[in-house]
């Protein structure tokens, strides 16, 4: 080999290490090193002040901004497909809801989503569902309204529609009690209020925190609560289960999962940074009365989510409940 040459390949040897010193120092880049998205799959006002909240708080473990971008639409299912779809690569979340992951894949056979398409990581909250009568109809406090409704059957309630937890809710008590009532499906929980307040609607089923700023008008009375114990913003409320009715605990929860296949150690970054951002005060004050934080780990909000598709999906079959 003659000194040029041998010069030019020495040169060039030297040269490697700084040429991928650019690229080796990206791989090692700490995550996160930019921002991240959180998928909302409801529409601006619909609770995302929460969501905003949540990323607002985590944003101070991470280091990077966490961006909350609406995609509603086809029943949380638009947004769930997007983040299920996005890179497994920690930089883009979802924001998911009992509906997400543990009713639509019972509902919808050509659904583009599966659970396993999703690595859990904590759980934001759960609220219970409660259930109201209207004024004028017989029967006083929880026993003695089944007792009439028995006497009278067919009555309808009014939910924010067919396969929501309120309905599977109703659906429960009635395989418990055979009652038979008419689940009537509203676009949203307002437009029951109403019709439950003008006597137009005898029931009602849907969130505590839409009835409580009407509560002192006595137009309507709240029967019982699907909660395993009463609430501190309404102690005077009993429980399903206090009342006789002990399997009828179910709440709606919602919470945020990363794609599935993102690295493990993202994940618990992820994870433990949400954690610490449910349990802060800015999300705190930005709770509604009727939800329970719950910053499960990712072991404990992946057992909540199969455990509730598979309670769901067997409630669903028995009760033949559609959304057609």
């Amino acid at each position: 080999m003659s000194i040029t040459l041998a010069r030019r390949a020495l040169l060039g040897a030297l040269a490697l290490p700084a040429l991928a010193t650019p690229r080796a120092r990206a791989e090692a880049a700490p995550f996160p090193s930019r921002p991240v998205r959180l998928i909302y799959p409801f529409a601006p006002g619909v609770g995302d002040g929460l969501a905003r909240a949540v990323a607002e708080a985590a944003r101070e473990t991470l280091g990077q901004p966490i961006v909350v971008e609406n995609k509603p639409g086809a029943n949380t299912m638009i947004g769930a497909e997007a983040a299920a779809r996005a890179a497994k690569d920690g930089y883009t979340l979802g924001w998911v809801a009992t509906s997400t992951l543990a009713l639509n894949p019972h509902f919808y056979p050509n659904i583009t989503y599966q659970p396993a398409d999703f690595a859990p990581l904590t759980l934001v909250y759960r609220a219970p569902v409660a259930f109201a009568a209207a004024a004028d109809v017989p029967g006083g406090e929880l026993a003695g309204t089944l007792a009439w409704l028995k006497n009278n059957p067919g009555q309808p309630f009014g939910s924010v529609g067919n396969g929501s937890t309120p309905h599977l809710v109703m659906e429960m008590l009635q395989g418990r009690t055979g009652l038979r009532m008419v689940n009537v499906a509203y676009r949203g929980e307002q437009a029951a209020l109403a019709d439950l307040m003008t006597g137009r609607i005898p029931f009602y089923a849907g969130s505590l925190n839409t009835l409580l700023p009407h509560m002192e008008n006595r137009r309507f009375r709240v029967l019982a609560l699907s909660a395993p114990e009463r609430l501190a913003a309404t102690p005077e409320v009993p429980t399903f289960r206090e009342l006789g009715h002990p399997d009828l605990v179910l709440r709606y929860w919602h919470g945020i999962c990363a794609p599935a296949g993102t690295p493990p150690e993202v994940q618990r970054i992820l994870a433990d940074a949400l954690r610490k951002a449910v349990r802060s005060e800015m999300v705190r004050q930005r709770a509604t009365p009727d939800m329970t934080l719950d910053p499960l780990t990712l072991e404990e909000f992946a057992r909540l989510i199969r455990t509730d598709h598979e309670s769901y999906g067997r409630l669903i079959r028995e009760r033949n409940i559609s959304v057609g």
